[in-house]
């Protein structure tokens, strides 16, 4: 075999060795299923936070005081409620990712995502997986390159997901006017569509053009609009 074909093979297990390599231990605790809570150290993989989402990796409190080189014990979605790790918090939640459907979504669509706002509007952050299988043929250094893009846009591509009060399906906070959510709290709507809260102003500007450029400053902006759209659901949580 060539480079070129042995990289079409490893391409497959490079993702998740380069993300146990970057965990980083966090007091926290977790609620187990049955209620339980469990107090320790839970790792945070720090550039690939996805996985964080389908497993925890948790060290007891007591028992790595006895044992520094303890090893953790792995807790998947289905056996959890909820956890925190440092100032993060993670709620179970019930989403099925249309535009990324997988083979490992077929048993279960609970994620364990970061809570971003909870009150009458829920907001929690989720990441999509990387794909199932990959295949790539080329040289070493345009693997690297392909694979450093896949990853960062995996990493910038997060969505916002929200639901309102007895909403049974969360929608994506950056795909949606969230003028209807604040509409029955004038103060925050007002100040949503004014741009107060850091976010692009909402134009009332219905032409093609219009909605290119302001799709395309939302894209080039993403983070601070991400900020903003969440500092405007918790002001209207406060609110209500």
């Amino acid at each position: 075999m060539n480079k070129k074909v042995l990289l079409l093979l490893v391409v497959m297990v490079c993702t998740f060795t380069i993300a146990q390599a970057q965990v980083n231990y966090l007091k926290g605790y977790a609620i187990l299923k049955d209620g339980t809570r469990i107090n320790g150290l839970i790792g945070k993989f720090e550039q690939d936070p996805w996985f964080n989402q389908r497993y925890i990796l948790f060290k007891d409190s007591a028992e790595f005081a006895a044992n520094p080189k303890l090893k953790a014990k792995k807790y998947r979605a289905d056996d959890l409620q909820s956890y925190q790790m440092g100032n993060l918090i993670y709620d179970k939640v019930h989403f099925v990712d249309t535009e990324n459907l997988q083979l490992k979504s077929l048993g279960t669509n609970d994620h364990m995502l970061e809570r971003l706002a909870t009150g009458r509007i829920n907001a929690h952050k989720f990441y999509q997986y990387p794909p199932d299988t990959q295949g790539f043929i080329g040289t070493e250094e345009e693997y690297i390159e392909w694979q450093k893009k896949n990853h960062n846009d995996l990493l910038n591509g997060y969505k916002i997901l929200i639901a309102k009060d007895n909403d049974a399906k969360r929608k994506n906070a950056f795909d949606v006017e969230m003028l209807k959510y604040f509409e029955d709290t004038p103060e925050v709507a007002q100040k949503f569509k004014d741009g107060s809260y850091g976010n692009e102003p909402v134009t009332q500007k219905k032409g093609l053009a219009a909605r290119m450029v302001a799709l395309a400053k939302k894209v080039a902006f993403k983070p601070q609009e991400a900020e903003a759209i969440v500092k405007a659901i918790n002001d209207y949580n406060k609110t209500n």
